[in-house]
């Protein structure tokens, strides 16, 4: 009986000294062994061994998964502006210099963003405002160097740096908007001169042309009318035996007795005045009024509009 207590006692002993001995690591993760206190080993994802509880111990699971930071660092010009730059950075800790990552830095990611801070603001220093805006690649060539440098002492990997187009203070947002909306009315004000300018000279061209085909067509006509009376004319002095001169003023005369009647039917509202046919030798032949019968028809004329209301 006493055998059996012994060797339960002994068990009950065991048990946990054994337990002490399973290391067991998760999957991206490290442990770190230490021996009496002092760093001994690292031990991988699975399982593993070490010497009982309190010769060694094993620490935590220890990550090796890549971490972000992100910080929006506010720079300064070589002409005095304001611009913050949005960066990220990625690290993860190397696993074959996890012991340093482990105890030489108690908070990695402010140290990472102090560098990032630095690096940044020295390199912003020497540029000028635009060129922020053209040298995204020199941020992150700049920052990963020194970072890759700087934290592969502590055992941390420096996997990516990227930076974001750099975003100017509300200042000068507001100074960009103005110049920018002032370009564009600039812009528009060219357009639409050179629309009108472009309108006017089509307008110009059109008129032109319109009054070219208004010519063309009227000195046709001319054309046309002058032919028709030469052949009227010619006609008429074939067939009567008078000369082209008397034919042509019986035409004459014809169109002023036209003239004059229509004068009479405008009810006082229209005076035409004929002129001497003293010149032509056949005005009565013609039918065309002497200077007395012109007055005479003036006289019946005034007063036939007398006599109207």
């Amino acid at each position: 009986m006493e055998t059996i207590i012994i060797y339960a006692a002994i068990i009950l002993v065991a048990l946990p000294i054994l337990a002490s001995t399973i290391v067991i690591t998760r999957q991206q993760n490290v442990r770190l062994i230490e021996t009496f206190g002092r760093f001994s080993s690292i031990r991988s994802a699975g399982l593993s061994f070490k010497l009982p509880f309190p010769i060694q111990t094993a620490g935590e699971n220890f990550s090796l998964k890549i971490q972000e930071i992100a910080e929006d660092v506010n720079v300064k010009s070589k002409d005095n502006a304001f611009v913050s730059v949005p960066i990220r950075v990625q690290y993860r800790v190397d696993e074959a210099t996890a012991q340093d990552a482990f105890y030489k830095l108690s908070n990695a990611a402010d140290q990472i963003r102090s560098y990032v801070v630095n690096q940044v603001r020295s390199t912003a220093s020497g540029m000028s405002f635009n060129d922020l805006f053209q040298s995204r690649n020199t941020f992150e060539k700049d920052v990963a160097t020194t970072l890759t440098t700087r934290m592969g002492e502590f055992g941390f990997r420096i996997e990516n740096v990227l930076v974001d187009d750099p975003q100017p203070s509300a200042e000068l947002r507001k100074a960009f908007d103005r110049v920018i909306s002032a370009e564009r009315l600039k812009e528009a004000a060219v357009n639409e001169g050179e629309a009108k300018r472009t309108l006017q000279v089509a307008e110009a061209n059109a008129e032109g042309e319109a009054l070219k085909i208004k010519g063309e067509a009227f000195a046709s006509f001319r054309k046309t009318v002058a032919k028709g009376n030469a052949e009227a004319l010619e006609s008429f002095a074939g067939k009567t035996g008078l000369s082209p001169a008397d034919g042509l003023a019986f035409f004459v005369s014809i169109n002023e007795m036209e003239a004059v009647r229509d004068a009479a039917q405008a009810g006082g509202r229209v005076v035409f005045v004929t002129g001497s046919n003293k010149d032509y030798q056949h005005g009565a032949v013609m039918g065309m009024i002497s200077d007395n019968d012109a007055e005479t028809s003036r006289e019946v004329v005034s007063q036939q509009n007398l006599n109207q209301p």
